[in-house]
């Protein structure tokens, strides 16, 4: 970042901090179902359905917010997406009714996903090429962090034994950086000055014919991150005492910091326009590391190594896809492709973590890693069979 302008800085570092608060309003649900289901007796079939309203909203306000956010002024949207999420966060924490509660969640759903099109969209239109491309691995932490820092927060509030807090203190806090986001992000009028010269029109069958691939990457993605995320607990409980199994899994984020920072900005600078190729490296990374499951016997050391792998090359994929990609296809609408992408990891995510759970009641845990090493395989057949011309931003 040494060649940004104090400007720029200011514009990546308030647009990382806005998008890791975005997860205040997002993560505090799943911390706080438990406790929810445990006072208002819920079947499990009641719960998950709350749990997963807002994933489907959330891909669709992906696509349609996408879209806005290249018409729109980004620092009037993510403000209203920010301000909108912590109002609703608000009142869940005085309602009772589950009908409510889900309608309640599945708005939220769609006002979180006003942030990650236009805030990279201020960023593609604040920096110069070559700039994205570098500042796509550091920027790709926010999510992490913000996951991250999320469940502490919730973990230490739930620990107070009010679930109601989660909804209280976590929106406030994203309401007060909603506001810093709006006072120090840049203006309209500066950012169409500096909006990229291949910046236009281009016709919609060569969106088709360079997207399609790492739409399907994207799909795949999703669902070796989620999958993998919300199960990583419990396949550590496997190997590990109860009380180590929740550090154990911890492993995965915390690699994934690494795999986004290091591995993803290592195929980014070795793959200058050609990214199916670094794809192609991270989907065989992806597999081979999910393999090590079906070779290695179980104990804590071998779990926690595959998690730690899991998280390098997942969070490394996932970040080129949804942060690199969108920034490099500037010239197709970067707040645009970036709804397309997430919605479409997002799908992704949602039907991984739906074929775990029908894998491990019939075939275990060695079905589950017999599929993550087959998908990426299937991937990596689709990615050379479609990457004949598709150039990214030379930059």
């Amino acid at each position: 970042m040494d060649d940004l302008s104090p400007l720029q800085r200011r514009v990546v570092l308030v647009g990382w901090i806005t998008y890791a608060a975005y997860y205040l309003g997002r993560v505090n649900l799943a911390a706080a179902l438990p406790a929810m289901e445990a006072e208002f007796g819920w079947t499990p079939e009641q719960t998950s359905l709350l749990a997963g309203a807002m994933l489907w909203t959330y891909a669709a306000g992906q696509l349609i917010n996408g879209w806005l956010g290249d018409r729109l002024t980004p620092r009037h949207m993510v403000f209203v997406g920010i301000v909108g999420s912590s109002i609703v966060n608000l009142l869940m924490a005085s309602v009772t009714a589950l009908e409510l509660l889900v309608l309640l969640t599945l708005v939220n759903g769609f006002l979180q996903a006003m942030g990650w099109g236009p805030i990279l969209r201020t960023l593609s239109e604040t920096l110069a090429d070559g700039q994205r491309r570098r500042i796509a691995g550091v920027f790709g932490t926010s999510y992490i962090v913000g996951n991250t820092a999320t469940w502490l927060l919730t973990g230490l509030l739930l620990s107070q034994g009010f679930w109601q807090s989660l909804f209280i203190i976590p929106p406030l806090l994203m309401l007060g950086f909603g506001f810093i986001w709006y006072r120090l992000s840049t203006s309209g009028q500066w950012a169409a000055q500096n909006r990229p010269a291949a910046s236009g029109h281009v016709p919609a069958q060569i969106r088709l014919k360079e997207f399609w691939v790492f739409l399907f990457t994207a799909l795949v993605a999703g669902a070796l991150l989620n999958g993998a995320l919300f199960y990583a607990p419990t396949f550590a409980a496997l190997n590990t005492t109860v009380d180590q199994a929740a550090i154990t899994a911890v492993v995965f984020p915390i690699f994934g910091l690494i795999g986004t920072v290091g591995l993803s900005s290592i195929v980014l600078r070795s793959s200058r326009g050609q990214e199916t190729w670094g794809l192609i490296v991270l989907l065989a990374l992806a597999a081979a590391g999910r393999g090590i499951a079906l070779l290695l016997p179980s104990s804590t050391l071998s779990t926690t190594l595959l998690l730690s792998v899991m998280g390098v090359t997942s969070y490394a994929l996932t970040n080129l896809l949804l942060t690199a990609v969108p920034l490099l296809y500037a010239h197709l609408g970067t707040s645009r492709v970036a709804g397309i992408m997430d919605a479409t990891h997002s799908i992704g995510g949602a039907l991984g973590s739906t074929l775990v759970g029908l894998l491990l009641v019939h075939g275990g845990w060695s079905g589950v890693y017999g599929a993550w090493v087959v998908l990426p395989l299937i991937a990596i057949l689709f990615v050379a069979a479609g990457s004949r011309g598709i150039k990214l931003l030379r930059v």
